[in-house]
C-alpha cells in the first residue's frame, strides 16, 4: 500500500513538471488581452501603487465604482495569482541593461507563468482523479497526457485567462467530493473546503456548484447530522477566508459586499433559450466542445460503463456541474470572443474521466486494431486542434471573420442591438457581429486557424491568403481583410526572443535550452513511472 502511494505520488510530481515545462516552452509572445488584460491590470496597480484601481474600464462602458474609479469585476485571486510573475518581471526589469526592452521581452512569459501552473495542476489533479476512482496507473497515466495536450487544456494553459484555474480548482474541488464520500473525516473536508474557496474565488458561478455538492453531501449524510455539522464546520474553516476576502473587494470595488459590478450587464447578456446554449456549447459547428476535444467523443463510448462502475462519481458530476450548465445556458454569446466554448473548459479534466474508464478497459486486454486505430484518431485530433488553437491569438481570426462576413454577407444593423454597440460603430459582443463564429461552417475557427497557420508558413500576403480561405468554398467574392491579416503572427515566445530582438537571442537560445531541458527531463520521469506502474 505504501509503495502503492509513492509511485502515485512520484507519477503525480512528474506530471505537474512535465505538463508545466511544456507549457511554458510552448507559451505565446502576446501580452495578456481582453478579459485577462483587466485581470493582470489589478495585479499591476498592486505592484506599482498599492492599488486595486485600474487605469481604465473593462468593458469600455463599464460603469465607475467607488469613488469614480475603475475596477474590474473578476474575483481579486484571478489578480492576486499574477504576483509571482510580476515579482520576476520586475527582477528581470531591474538587472537588464535596457529595462524598456526587457520588459516587452519577459512580460509575456511572466504572464503565461500562472496559467501554465494551472494547466499542470489540472492535470496533475486529474491523475489523481483517476486514481480515486481505482484505475490502472497506466491508464491514469496515459489518460492524464491525452488530457495535457489533446485537449483544450492545453490551448488555455497558453492563455492568461483564468478558464484554466478554474479547470484546476474545479477538478481538486470534484476530486475532493469524491474522496470525502469515500472517507467522511474533517480532514478531508478541510481540503474540500479548501478548494471550494479556490473555485468561488475564480468566478463567483461556482457558488453553483458548492451548493450542489453540500446538497449531495448532505442528502448522503442525512442519517448522521451530527457528522454533517463537523464535515461543514471543518470545510467553512479553510473556505471561509476566501469568502471574506470577495466581500471585501466587492465592498472595496463597489460599495457593498454584495455587489460585483457586473448587475449592468445580466439584462445584455443572459436570457438564451437554455435548449439553444446547450445547443452552441456541444454541438454548434464552431463552438462544440467535442470538435475541440477530440478524445471526448471517445469518452462517449464509455458512459454507461461509467455510470455502471462510478455512479458516485457521476452523482458528484451532475450535483456540480450540472448547476453550472444550466446557467450558463442562459449565456448569449457561449462565451466568445474565445477558442471553442470556453465556458466549457472548467468541466474538461471532470468529463475526461469517461475516456480514462473507456481506456482503462481497453488496457486490461490486448489492445486490438480497431481500438488502436480509434485512439490513434482521436489523440492525433486532438493534438493537431491544439496545435492550431496555440498557434495564433485567437483575435486575429476572429476579426478576420468579422471583417469577410461583412464584406460578403453585408454590415450588420446594430440598432437594435442589445449589447451597448462602441463609438466606432463596432461591438465585439453582440450577436450581430461574433455569430458566424458559432453557427456558420464557413467561418469555423479551428478551419481558419489552419488555413492562417499555411499562410503564414508560405509567407501569403493577404491577397495570396484571402484566394485560399475557408470562405471559398461558398463564395468568389474576394474579400479585403488587409487591416485584420496584418496582425497575424505566429504565437510563440521564442519567435520574440530569437527573431523579433535579435541582440537577445543569446539569452533566448540559453531560456529555450533550459526549458527544453525541463520539459525532456519531466518527460524522463514520467516515463519511468509510467514503466514501474506496469510491473
Amino acid at each position: 500500500m505504501a509503495q502503492g502511494r509513492a509511485l502515485d505520488a512520484r507519477l503525480a510530481r512528474a506530471i505537474f513538471v512535465t505538463a508545466f515545462a511544456a507549457y511554458l516552452l510552448s507559451s505565446g509572445r502576446e501580452p495578456p488581452w481582453g478579459d485577462a488584460n483587466v485581470q493582470y491590470m489589478v495585479a499591476e496597480s498592486l505592484v506599482h501603487r498599492g492599488a486595486i484601481d485600474i487605469p481604465r474600464p473593462w468593458p469600455d462602458d463599464q460603469p465607475p465604482g467607488v469613488g469614480g474609479k475603475n475596477y474590474s469585476t473578476y474575483p481579486i485571486l484571478t489578480s492576486l495569482v499574477q504576483l509571482p510573475g510580476l515579482a520576476l518581471l520586475e527582477g528581470a526589469t531591474a538587472v537588464a541593461g535596457d529595462p524598456r526592452a526587457a520588459r516587452g521581452l519577459a512580460r509575456p512569459l511572466t504572464s503565461h507563468l500562472a496559467c501554465s501552473a494551472f494547466g499542470a495542476l489540472a492535470c496533475m489533479l486529474f491523475f489523481q482523479l483517476c486514481r480515486q476512482r481505482r484505475l490502472s496507473r497506466r491508464a491514469a497515466s496515459a489518460a492524464t497526457a491525452v488530457l495535457a495536450f489533446a485537449t483544450t487544456t492545453w490551448v488555455y494553459a497558453h492563455y492568461s485567462y483564468s478558464e484554466i484555474a478554474q479547470a484546476a480548482f474545479f477538478t481538486g474541488f470534484a476530486l475532493h467530493l469524491l474522496r470525502v464520500d469515500e472517507e467522511p473525516t474533517p480532514a478531508r473536508a478541510r481540503w474540500l473546503g479548501l478548494y471550494a474557496g479556490l473555485l468561488f474565488s475564480t468566478k463567483y458561478i461556482y457558488a453553483a456548484s458548492i451548493l450542489g455538492a453540500a446538497a449531495l453531501l448532505a442528502l448522503q449524510l442525512r442519517r448522521d447530522r451530527r457528522l454533517l455539522g463537523r464535515l461543514a464546520l471543518a470545510a467553512a474553516t479553510t473556505s471561509a477566508p476566501f469568502l471574506l476576502l470577495a466581500l471585501v473587494y466587492n465592498y472595496l470595488c463597489w460599495g457593498s459586499p454584495l455587489s460585483t459590478g457586473y448587475h449592468a450587464y445580466f439584462d445584455s447578456y443572459w436570457g438564451e433559450q437554455p435548449l439553444i446554449g446547450l445547443w452552441g456549447m456541444f454541438l454548434s459547428p464552431g463552438k462544440s466542445l467535442l470538435l475541440y476535444s477530440p478524445p471526448l467523443l471517445l469518452g462517449l463510448v464509455a458512459l454507461p460503463r461509467l455510470w455502471r462502475d462510478h455512479r458516485r462519481a457521476c452523482l458528484a458530476a451532475l450535483a456540480t456541474v450540472g448547476p453550472v450548465l444550466a446557467i450558463y445556458s442562459r449565456y448569449k454569446l457561449n462565451g466568445d470572443y474565445a477558442w471553442g466554448p470556453r465556458f466549457t473548459v472548467f468541466l474538461i479534466p471532470a468529463a475526461g474521466l469517461s475516456f480514462a474508464v473507456l481506456l482503462d478497459a481497453w488496457l486490461a486486454e490486448p489492445l486490438r486494431r480497431a481500438r488502436r486505430a480509434a485512439l490513434a484518431l482521436v489523440i492525433a485530433l486532438g493534438v493537431a486542434v491544439q496545435v492550431l488553437g496555440n498557434a495564433f491569438y485567437w483575435d486575429h481570426f476572429i476579426r478576420i471573420s468579422m471583417d469577410a462576413r461583412i464584406a460578403w454577407l453585408g454590415a450588420p444593423n446594430r440598432q437594435g442591438a442589445i449589447i451597448p454597440v462602441r463609438a466606432d460603430g463596432h461591438c465585439d459582443s453582440c450577436f450581430e457581429d461574433v455569430h458566424q463564429l458559432e453557427w456558420l461552417p464557413p467561418f469555423q475557427p479551428i478551419l481558419g486557424h489552419l488555413w492562417l497557420l499555411r499562410a503564414t508558413i508560405r509567407g501569403d500576403d493577404a491577397i495570396e491568403a484571402e484566394a485560399d480561405a475557408p470562405w471559398k468554398r461558398h463564395t468568389s467574392l474576394a474579400l479585403p481583410i488587409g487591416a485584420s491579416y496584418a496582425r497575424v503572427r505566429i504565437d510563440w515566445w521564442g519567435l520574440l526572443w530569437l527573431r523579433d530582438f535579435p541582440g537577445y537571442r543569446v539569452h533566448g537560445l540559453a531560456l529555450l535550452l533550459l526549458l527544453l531541458g525541463a520539459t525532456g527531463l519531466g518527460t524522463r520521469s514520467w516515463l519511468r513511472a509510467h514503466r514501474a506502474a506496469l510491473h
